[in-house]
């Protein structure tokens, strides 16, 4: 039998089965995040509830995500992870369970999308910040994280296909037990991988004192490293107008034009296959260039898609403008990602990923609310251009910050770079 050439960061077998395993419960996730506000505005017809359902998920980060990211590096990984799926398995399928008892109410809703976000703060930085940077080689990050990343995407497109189709045949509450039951090949490689992203876990007792200075050490990594502060700004202007917008999408579609839920859900997958694009096309649009101007253009492209969400009136143009947003920032994530992973050293890596997205969180629980406040006090067209608003105001910090100029490009890479252009200058001021 011939066997099967892997190049980039899939020839690494456990970061392929890392990121099939990771892509399958993100389709679960999806599922989820369809369901969910689906079943609040079941219960509410109402916005407010909706967007109260998603800043929920997003506290946890705020109240938690310093804390967590200290815990995180005295942690045994493999176990934490293994116990983060286990449980938000079990939350998941506490909705429907609740459904068939006769107990299920908006507030118990709240509290398992409360519980569902505290179990992400901690698998989501062990994984992205732990995990895939020790499955690969240093060189080989933004390919890695492209893919990765790419997984979800391709999560965009069959979740809420599948998940649509699953409300239509079983009920809202009843499509969950589909979710639950994706965490499971996850489970099963972080059982078996080797420990290879185990880092050395400080050596001081547990105490609230020490941790405590965690904590604090994990804010002053940030805000000692001029790119990662500047890219905390930029992240944390950007999420304000991005994290809520799916929810307000799903709420243009199902209350103003009346739009079901497996449409609903083909329409959000029809949208995914464009992101896929952003992520694939990342490493390529970031290659021979510095970083900062790959970032700088697609913050301006994505920027422009809620503009035209808040002009255009038909539905699926409305579905096709945010998916101008969201593939442009499927690439930003690819990008936003790096810094984080080559500024921190292994050892530091969850104290200042955790404050770091304890800061941005804060801008993403404060999403929903912002956009929903401006749709119930003007329009859901205001609310796009609130967004694309902010978009903007990314772009302009990126161009007078230090991140225009960051540059990840391997010292070898630059130095054969600049003999070629030095011999390209020759040659033009030979030709003048």
């Amino acid at each position: 039998m011939l066997a099967v050439v892997r190049r980039g960061p899939f020839r690494h077998p456990w970061f392929a089965r890392f990121t099939v395993t990771v892509g399958l419960g993100s389709v679960g996730e999806e599922i989820t995040r369809l369901a969910l506000p689906l079943i609040a505005l079941e219960l509410t017809h109402s916005l407010g509830a909706a967007a109260t359902l998603r800043v929920m998920q997003m506290v946890p980060y705020v109240l938690f995500g310093a804390f967590a990211g200290a815990l995180i590096d005295r942690a045994e990984k493999r176990t934490l992870l293994i116990v983060a799926d286990v449980v938000r398995a079990a939350a998941t399928v506490a909705v429907p369970l609740s459904a068939m008892l006769g107990v299920f109410s908006l507030e118990l809703l709240f509290a398992i999308a409360f519980v569902l976000g505290t179990v992400e703060v901690f698998w989501g930085i062990t994984a992205d910040f732990s995990v895939v940077p020790a499955l690969v080689e240093r060189s080989e990050l933004t390919e890695a994280n492209a893919a990765y990343l790419g997984a979800d995407r391709v999560a965009r497109i069959i979740g809420p296909a599948v998940g649509g189709v699953a409300i239509a045949a079983f009920g809202t509450a009843n499509a969950l037990w589909i979710p639950a039951l994706t965490h499971i090949p996850t489970v099963a490689v972080f059982a078996l991988m080797p420990r290879v992203y185990e880092t050395e876990a400080p050596s001081s007792p547990l105490t609230v004192a020490n941790v405590r200075d965690e904590v604090a050490e994990g804010f002053r990594g940030i805000f000692e490293n001029r790119v990662l502060a500047s890219l905390l700004v930029l992240m944390f202007v950007t999420n304000l107008g991005n994290a809520g917008l799916q929810t307000l999408l799903i709420y243009v579609l199902s209350e103003e034009h009346r739009v079901d839920a497996a449409t609903i859900g083909m329409a959000l997958s029809l949208s995914g296959v464009a992101q896929i694009l952003g992520s694939v096309a990342a490493p390529r649009i970031a290659k021979g260039r510095p970083l900062g101007h790959a970032m700088l253009w697609v913050v301006v492209i994505g920027s422009i898609g809620p503009l035209l969400a808040a002009v255009v009136r038909d539905w699926r143009l409305v579905v096709a403008s945010i998916a101008v947003r969201q593939t442009s920032w499927a690439a930003h994530i690819v990008y936003v990602f790096l810094p984080r992973q080559r500024e921190v050293p292994p050892q530091l890596r969850g104290r200042v990923n955790g404050a770091f997205r304890t800061i941005i969180l804060v801008a993403n629980a404060a999403s929903p609310a912002l956009l929903s406040w401006i749709q119930g006090a003007a329009s859901s067209q205001a609310a796009f251009a609130t967004a694309a608003t902010l978009g903007f105001l990314g772009a302009a910090i990126t161009w007078f910050s230090p991140l225009r100029a960051y540059d990840i490009r391997e010292r070898e890479e630059l130095e054969a770079i600049e003999p070629a252009a030095e011999r390209e200058a020759g040659d033009e001021t030979a030709d003048v």
